[in-house]
């Protein structure tokens, strides 16, 4: 039987945290949309999609369409929902755990798809999001955020066509 305990320390009052996240492709390029992250403790950089954490009470459909009104002031229609991800990870020394609904979305302003960032507010912070190619970012050893998307993405991409 495997060790039980994590191989780090757990905060005082440990959680996992609930995130729905919205899955947006570039209908021109294939790109989708994700948001550059740090950590400079580990020296790493990585990206993830936009989205934030489910309000109890509220579904994880609610919660994509609220957080992405709040980062970009955009309105987006979930497609459909792709699944769900669990990710544990440290992330600037703390321990984090995860699961994220993945939700296949589209938005209702197209004009949004042409730009080459999007501004967005993350908190107090001023950032804009960007359209990848998460295989290019593997190849280049960059993650992407949560663990297990990028597989989730080849699988769906190669087996269905998109809502646009």
């Amino acid at each position: 039987m495997a060790d039980l305990k994590p191989p780090y320390p757990l905060p005082p009052q440990p959680r996992i945290r609930v995130l729905a996240l919205a899955l947006i492709r570039r209908p021109s390029d294939g790109r989708w949309l994700a948001m550059h992250g740090t950590d400079p403790i580990k020296g790493e950089e990585f990206y993830r999609p936009a989205g934030g954490g489910v309000e109890f009470g509220e579904s994880s459909r609610d919660a994509v369409c609220r957080e992405m009104l709040e980062e970009f002031s955009a309105v987006v229609e979930p497609v459909s929902l792709w699944g769900a991800t669990e990710n544990i990870f440290v992330h600037m020394d703390k321990p984090g755990h995860e699961v994220a609904f993945l939700w296949e979305c589209r938005f209702a302003d197209e004009s949004l798809y042409s730009l080459t960032e999007l501004p967005l507010t993350e908190g107090d912070e001023q950032l804009a999001a960007h359209w990848i190619d998460p295989d290019d970012l593997a190849a280049r050893g960059i993650p992407l955020y949560p663990d297990g998307l990028l597989e989730i993405l080849r699988q769906k991409t190669a087996s269905q066509k998109f809502h646009f």
